[in-house]
């Protein structure tokens, strides 16, 4: 429970860091990261960072790069949530790899939007940030959903 504990405390501070640099990325007229994150395409891509501006686009490259950090604190703490319902209801040591996954996602979209935000085949990168963002999406969602299913109910 220690190590969940803290890190439950990193993602956490984590996350107030990401939302400063949501904050900065909005007052510039742009949407935040996650419109980014699933454009889609070149032409959605572009409409984001036009409204961003160099400012905004600065304020989104230091949100990516740091979320290489972010991705760790959460996928720590996805992965401990799991195991603590995993080895309660006895499951297989496989489901670790859900949020393993995630990270992968998240790791993968992160290198396509910088790419992106330097304007390096914005139609490519923008297709591979969005399937790489919904499989990470997915992925925490299953984590979240079989940790509390987990947590509630005993397996038969």
């Amino acid at each position: 429970m220690k190590r969940l504990g803290w890190s439950a405390v990193a993602t956490l501070a984590y996350t107030a860091v990401m939302l400063v640099l949501e904050r900065a990325m909005r007052k510039t007229g742009g949407p935040g990261i996650v419109a980014f994150e699933v454009a889609g395409n070149a032409e959605r891509a572009q409409e984001i960072l036009d409204a961003w501006g160099p400012e905004g686009r600065r304020w989104a490259r230091w949100s990516l790069w740091l979320d290489f950090g972010y991705m760790l604190t959460y996928g720590t703490a996805a992965l401990l949530l799991i195991e603590r319902a995993r080895s309660r209801r006895g499951d297989p040591v496989a489901l670790r790899l859900i949020p393993i996954g995630a990270v992968a996602g998240d790791a993968i979209e992160g290198v396509a939007l910088l790419r992106a935000v330097d304007g390096v085949d914005i139609e490519a990168n923008a297709r591979t940030a969005r399937i790489a963002a919904l499989t990470k999406f997915a992925l925490l969602a299953v984590g979240l959903v079989y940790t509390v299913i987990g947590s509630v109910r005993p397996r038969s």
